[in-house]
């Protein structure tokens, strides 16, 4: 039997992170990760790989880097986990000893128990290379996709799958008519917006605006009811709530992950099957020896405490880390809480929000005060590439000032400019504190220092808060 110091289960953002954060804090130690496939795919460039890049290949996290640092890397499947003997044993026959464990097996796509999900063409977005070449290949051979689910992964597979076809016009920017696109896409949200989880209602809208102009058919306020059988076994249309049927070659499921805790009996810990591995602060398990992050394990609020479900490669990483610090030197890291920064690219427009929306804070009973700016994100407004309407939306709860969301439409700066707010967030910082900051600017990069974004939206909030 192979022995080693830590075992992760699981290779992707969470398993990759904590293995590199233990070369760092513990070189001496021996670091084994255990993965389910034959390589490690970016999670969130899987959409790039049907539009931009063209091959799957491209979307690899390369192994050589942790090679080097001296982490060993097993693709194999782990079938039993006995925590009591301290061991695991693979698919192979093979088992391992470990004297600590961090499980990071990741999440799953959540599959509805809808009539036709199990014909042929029907797909959902899994973090597998070989299957997802699969997903490629078959949308070479169709007419008319439907992709189920208006969050960040179906809105990003619909514009990728529109440009993919026939692609005459390489820039990202080219509409699917410039490109010579031969698939028809139809997105298909039961939400009145695109998005609505996670930004303001209004940039939803901005979103499914750029998906219509590359000739993708958005139905918000929509739900499928089934997947249609053409007579052998294959998908020919979905069919709608409302009686509607849509012609369908092939049908993408993106309607969010569920945490995988298949290991779960086998592990003998305490699991959900929504919410993941229950951990503490220091993402402990019951067992002192063993620890779980990234999407399997469960999380809760930065806000308020309550369980989230908010499931992102970065909170993995930040968690991978956490635990990884946390084996050999109990309780120095601890998590605070999910609290939400996310960032995408739809057509000409990149949208960024970190932190509760209004619709949230409203649920939560949270008051707040809104503080806006719209400004060119040049300056002067004349340099190329200015969008001249980009716009910040930051709130501040009511009571003492603090910032506890904020959204940014607009450049690609939309993205950095969330990732500003999420700090801010964390380090609970109020609307003076962000108007009277210090940031950086540049004509070819930013708005001009007089209306930098966020710190005039930041502005304008502690102007009504002062009244």
């Amino acid at each position: 039997m192979d022995k080693t110091d830590v075992l992760i289960i699981g290779g992707s953002a969470a398993g990759l992170m904590a293995a590199n954060t233990l070369k760092k804090r513990y070189p001496e130690k021996k670091v084994t990760v255990v993965r389910n496939v034959k390589k490690t795919p970016v999670p969130c460039g899987i959409p790039y790989i049907y539009g931009i890049l063209k091959d799957v290949a491209k979307d690899i996290i390369p192994d050589e880097g942790f090679l080097n640092a001296g982490i060993e890397i097993l693709s194999k499947h782990v079938e039993k986990v006995d925590r009591a003997g301290k061991t695991v044993t693979l698919n192979d026959g093979s088992s391992i000893g470990y004297e600590k464990l961090i499980l990071g097996t990741g999440s799953k796509p959540f599959v509805p128990p809808m009539p036709g999900i199990n014909l042929k063409n029907v797909f959902t977005v899994k973090k597998d290379p070989e299957y997802l070449d699969e997903l490629y290949v078959a949308l070479q051979k169709v007419k008319n996709v439907v992709v189920i689910g208006g969050g960040f992964i179906g809105v990003e597979m619909a514009e990728q799958i529109a440009k993919m076809s026939g692609a005459v016009c390489q820039d990202y920017f080219c509409t699917a008519e410039q490109s010579g696109a031969t698939i028809n896409v139809s997105l298909i949200e039961m939400l009145p917006h695109c998005l609505m989880l996670a930004c303001e209602e209004e940039f939803g809208i901005v979103a499914e605006n750029e998906l219509k102009k590359m000739g993708i058919n958005v139905m918000v306020e929509n739900q499928v009811k089934s997947i249609d059988d053409d007579g052998t076994g294959k998908v020919s249309s979905v069919t709608m709530t409302n009686g509607t049927k849509l012609s369908a070659d092939l049908v993408i499921i993106g309607i969010g992950a569920v945490p995988n805790i298949d290991l779960a009996e086998s592990v003998g810990l305490s699991a959900n099957p929504r919410g993941g591995f229950d951990v503490d602060e220091y993402l402990q398990t019951q067992d002192p020896d063993v620890y779980a992050a990234g999407d399997c394990a469960a999380k809760f609020s930065f806000f308020t405490g309550k369980p989230s479900g908010i499931r992102l490669a970065s909170v993995a990483c930040t968690e991978g880390m956490i635990a990884a610090s946390n084996l050999y030197n109990e309780k120095s890291r601890k998590t605070m809480g999910a609290l939400g920064a996310f960032a995408t690219k739809v057509g000409e427009r990149s949208i960024g929000a970190a932190g509760l929306t209004t619709k949230a804070a409203a649920d939560e009973k949270i008051e707040v005060v809104i503080g806006e700016a719209v400004a060119p994100n040049r300056h002067p407004g004349a340099l190329p590439g200015c969008i001249p309407t980009m716009k910040a939306k930051l709130l501040f709860r009511k009571d003492n000032g603090v910032i506890v969301g904020g959204h940014i439409c607009g450049s690609e700066a939309a993205a950095d400019m969330a990732n500003v707010i999420a700090v801010a967030i964390q380090s609970k910082l109020t609307a003076e504190d962000m108007a009277t900051m210090q940031y950086a600017t540049h004509p070819l990069l930013t708005s001009s220092p007089l209306s930098y974004h966020v710190m005039l939206a930041a502005e304008n909030a502690a102007a009504q808060l002062a009244k």
